[in-house]
């Protein structure tokens, strides 16, 4: 997951005054527990992540866009696709420094060939590390999603978007939604975000759909005496996101899964323009899922455990989580096909 500067204050502001989102959380409320979750085959996913370390061990400790790490990593997906009996397409392109990317796209045809949903996840990590939360999380996950549909027929033909370069300047999904034409974004039900989603005891993060965590977040800071000169500037930037009217729905539906399960979720819009949303903001419905540990590193926020360093290896990651989030996509996907 990328980060801009002006993120990191808002969130920085967000995690010292409490009010990074709507809901009340509690130690007990934001942890991912044995009990709250049925055991399940994790390996899996698990092993995927483990191939991707290897990778990047093997190419200079990354697997960063335009390197030998990030050429692996894409190989290791297409050779996953293949298994699975699908086609992948690689759509390569041209980042903002000039490095190139190779999009993956994997298309599992449906009932319908007009209407369809995005699985998104980044699958380049930053080059100071083998990025295997951030965002080798998110790839298990799609991987493990891809050899579940691949023998299914849903009713909106499903697409699970493997983007490079997210991490510079979100350059491959920018690259795709730009040549989506009108009718192409009409039959889009829904784009879905997955990035981090292996952390370990996170709290649960969602896009929110109708913006109402930024009133919510003003009246908390108004109440702490904050200046409205030292946070208007931010909150007003996030109210000028764009958001699309069935952005909501699905807010509801990923709030109403964690719900049955006992565990809360912190609606998010500041997240939203610091990954693979950020291009379909407003064109589409779009949800997001990322799972979170924020804290203070001295001066640094760090938003999970090893965020964008060397350590972010398969140490940090807890099978529960990687298997509650595919539960998650999963289940909003069900909940789209019927």
């Amino acid at each position: 997951m990328g980060v801009k500067t002006a993120l990191t204050t808002l969130m920085t502001l967000s995690i010292l005054m409490g009010v990074s989102g709507c809901t009340s959380q509690t130690n007990q409320q934001s942890l991912i527990t044995t009990q709250q979750i049925a055991p399940q085959d994790h390996n899996s996913m698990m092993n995927h992540l483990y191939v991707l370390q290897k990778i990047a061990q093997e190419n200079a400790s990354n697997r960063a866009v335009g390197t030998l790490g990030g050429q692996a990593t894409a190989k290791y997906i297409l050779d996953e696709a293949k298994k699975a009996g699908l086609h992948a397409q690689m759509l390569p392109f041209e980042n903002r420094k000039k490095q190139v990317g190779q999009n993956i796209i994997v298309e599992i045809q449906a009932q319908s060939k007009d209407t369809a949903i995005i699985i998104g996840a980044h699958y380049d990590s930053v080059p100071m590390g083998p990025g295997i939360n951030d965002n080798g999380s998110g790839v298990a996950v799609l991987l493990e999603l891809m050899h579940t549909y691949a023998k299914l027929k849903p009713k909106h033909t499903l697409y699970l978007a493997f983007w490079d370069s997210e991490e510079e300047g979100i350059g491959g999904s920018s690259e795709f939604a730009s040549k989506l034409s009108p009718s192409q974004l009409k039959g889009i039900q829904a784009y879905v975000n997955v990035d981090m989603v292996g952390t370990k005891n996170p709290t649960i993060q969602i896009a929110d759909g109708d913006q109402s965590s930024i009133q919510d977040m003003e009246n908390m800071l108004k109440q702490r005496g904050m200046a409205e000169s030292d946070y208007k500037p931010l909150l007003d930037s996030l109210r000028n996101i764009p958001f699309h009217r069935d952005d909501l729905a699905l807010e509801n539906h990923l709030k109403t899964f964690f719900k049955a399960r006992g565990l809360e979720v912190k609606e998010d819009v500041s997240t939203l323009t610091a990954s693979d949303t950020a291009p379909f903001l407003g064109k589409v419905p779009v949800a997001s899922l990322i799972l979170f540990n924020e804290q203070m590193k001295g001066d640094e926020l760090e938003f999970a455990p090893c965020y964008h360093k060397a350590c972010d290896t398969i140490d940090q990651v807890d099978p529960k989580s990687l298997q509650l989030a595919y539960d998650a996509v999963k289940d909003l996907i069900q909940h789209l096909n019927q």
